[in-house]
């Protein structure tokens, strides 16, 4: 297997996700630049960009099930949605450190995001506390803010299965799971001795994976 390399930020890469089908993927950087990629010929399709001013890096980035939308997370705390085509439809000012964003996972109904950021003092908001977070795309709309009952900070967010529950990922080593409606504390699992560095899901996310700094790689049933 010889593999395409592509040069087409100018620093170091955030995230790379593939579309549901798989014909195009997109890649987000620490360079602000968000960009849409065929898979076939890897030739750069065109880049998402925010109207006004440049995102100073964008940390994630994901696409709805039908290649309808595609949202951004920026550092500079807003939360970017665009049409597939590259025309910004919305932004919301989130506030903090931007992480981590995904699409709920309802075919046919993705209207609502996750996310997660790191706390942040500025001016114009204050102190920003580290939060996850639910939003409504259309119309834009808070949904749900979870920072009090927060130990620390998350590093990633992604829905559990049938958008019931979210699911988080912590440097201490753990995993916490969420009531995607209330807010409210599931389980906390204890899943390493070393800081979780990422998590995934098989497609109908009965079947969790997570991977640690502890050398460890553990896999976990949802329905138990």
């Amino acid at each position: 297997m010889r593999p395409y390399l592509l040069h087409i930020h100018e620093r170091p890469l955030t995230l790379v996700k593939f579309n549901y089908d798989g014909d195009f993927f997109i890649t987000s950087a620490k360079d602000g630049d968000v960009c849409l990629m065929r898979t076939e010929t890897c030739e750069r399709v065109g880049t998402y960009s925010p109207l006004g001013d440049k995102a100073g890096a964008v940390f994630a980035v994901d696409i709805t099930h039908d290649s309808t939308y595609v949202v951004t997370a920026n550092a500079d705390g807003k939360l970017v949605f665009y049409s597939f085509e590259g025309e910004q439809v919305a932004a919301i000012n989130h506030g903090g450190i931007l992480k981590f964003v995904e699409w709920n996972q309802k075919p046919g109904s993705q209207n609502m995001v996750c996310t997660c950021n790191d706390k942040f003092k500025s001016q114009q908001e204050g102190l920003v506390p580290n939060r996850i977070m639910v939003w409504q795309f259309d119309p834009p709309k808070r949904l749900l803010s979870i920072d009090d009952q927060l130990p620390m900070k998350a590093t990633k967010v992604k829905w559990g299965p049938f958008d019931e529950t979210l699911v988080s990922i912590f440097e201490e080593g753990t995993v916490v799971i969420w009531d995607a409606v209330k807010g409210s504390q599931i389980k906390l699992l204890q899943a390493h001795k070393g800081p979780v560095t990422s998590l995934n899901f098989t497609e109908d996310r009965m079947l969790m994976i997570t991977s640690s700094k502890d050398q460890t790689a553990k896999l976990w049933a949802m329905d138990e």
